[in-house]
This record gives structure tokens, C-alpha cells and sequence, in this order.
């Protein structure tokens, strides 16, 4: 029952993204007027977030995880709408919480719903985003271009070498050959840390972010890096056009 509810809202997702294309909003010349719209340069955009156990951490307040989706939720309600924006989660494992689609709505309740867990997959994220966005283009294909925004604040842990062929590197080069840009938020600053519960005693465990993995996936990837040390820094970084 769960895999027909979620074949049922993908399916229903894409065409929207269908009817949105066909429409006279997705054609050159006839766009809808936003207040404060972002440029409609890509037709699908892939929200890659890390939603690892750092992102609880307040060098950025209120929290990590609470300024990337408050910033994330203005992005999408910003965006052009004839742009489909999906959403993927990663820890240790990723799932596609949003299949591309132009109901901000969907955004908005997924981002809610985002939990952290264990360790940090991030070629698994971007992976991810990579498969949503063939399985989109195989039904509807809507023109413009593609692009991932990976939203992070750490190094990827799962597996330990960038290069591994499920690594972080090693799908930004894929995304770079399946013709779709990946551009990187690094989220935090040096000095971040979380508190880990012991039986004896609650521990502070650094969490720096790591600008220098996060900077050469945006280069394998053929995008933009932008840190991000404040939610005004992250939603400017959001803001900044990608054509």
C-alpha cells in the first residue's frame, strides 16, 4: 500500500510538471508575473539537504537544520513558477521526500517533516537527485536546464573516500556528464558543535564544516560554492542567479 501512495504521488507530481510545461507559463515570453521572482533560468531544480546529526548545531541560529529550511521554503516560494523544484534528505542513507513539481506547498509540508539521523552519505544525496531527475525527463523532459543545490555542513562520511565510486565526488562527475549543474552551500561556521547525550555525562563534539569537499564538488559539478555562516547569508546564496 505504502509503494502505490508513493507511485500515486509522483505520478501526480509529474503531471503537474506536465501541465505546467504544456502551458502558456512555460513558454518563452509568456511567463507569469512574480513579486520577487527569481530568474526561471532551470526547469528542474533538485534540493540536495544534508539532514546528518551536525545540523543540530547553533552557530547558525536558531539551529542548522531550522535556518536552511526557513531559507529554503522562502527559496521556493521565490522561484519562478513554471521551475520544478524537488527535495532530497540525506544521512546515512537518501530519499527523494519530493518528486519535481511546481506545488510549493509540497516544499513546505516536506520540509517539515525532515529528521536527522546518523552519519553523512553525500554522494548518496546527489545520487539521488540524479535518478528523480532522469525518471522526470523519461515522462515529461520539460526544457531548460538542470541543477542540484546541495545544502551541507560537513564532510561526507558514508563512504570515507570522495572517489568511492558511491562517493560525493564521484557523482558530481556523473551529474557533470548527465548535463546537470551542481552548485554547493557550505552551512556553519569552524567553531560549530553538538551536544551528545552519554550515560554519564553529555559530551560537545565539534562539527566544523568543510568548505574544501564541499567547494570541489561544485567544481566536478560545474557550479557555484557560497558559505553560508548566517540564514541571511544562506538565503542569499539561494538568491544568486545560475545563468
Amino acid at each position: 500500500m505504502r509503494r502505490r501512495h508513493r507511485f500515486r504521488s509522483t505520478l501526480a507530481a509529474i503531471l503537474t510538471l506536465a501541465a505546467v510545461t504544456a502551458s502558456g507559463c512555460a513558454r518563452e515570453g509568456h511567463a507569469v508575473p512574480v513579486q520577487s521572482a527569481l530568474p526561471g533560468c532551470d526547469a528542474v531544480v533538485m534540493i540536495v539537504l544534508d539532514a546528518s546529526l551536525s545540523m543540530e548545531a547553533t552557530d547558525v541560529a536558531p539551529s542548522r537544520l531550522a535556518a536552511a529550511t526557513g531559507a529554503l521554503g522562502s527559496y521556493a516560494h521565490r522561484s519562478a513558477p513554471q521551475t520544478a523544484l524537488g527535495l532530497v534528505t540525506f544521512a546515512g542513507t537518501a530519499s527523494t521526500l519530493v518528486t519535481p513539481t511546481t506545488n510549493r506547498d509540497a516544499i513546505d509540508a516536506a520540509l517539515r517533516t525532515v529528521r536527522l539521523a546518523e552519519r553523512t552519505a553525500t554522494g548518496e544525496g546527489i545520487f539521488t537527485a540524479l535518478a528523480t531527475i532522469a525518471t522526470v525527463d523519461k515522462i515529461v523532459a520539460p526544457p531548460g536546464g538542470r541543477r542540484i543545490i546541495l545544502v551541507s555542513d560537513g564532510k561526507q562520511t558514508l563512504p570515507a573516500d570522495l572517489n568511492d565510486p558511491r562517493g560525493a565526488y564521484t557523482a558530481a562527475r556523473q551529474a557533470a556528464s548527465d548535463g546537470v549543474t551542481v552548485s554547493t552551500i557550505s552551512l556553519g561556521t569552524p567553531t560549530g558543535t553538538v551536544a551528545i547525550p552519554g550515560p554519564d555525562a553529555t559530551h560537545t563534539v565539534p562539527v566544523p564544516t568543510d568548505d574544501e569537499s564541499l567547494r570541489e564538488i561544485a567544481r566536478l559539478g560545474s557550479g557555484t560554492f557560497h558559505t553560508a555562516t548566517a540564514a541571511e547569508h544562506l538565503t542569499t546564496a539561494l538568491s544568486t542567479p545560475a545563468c
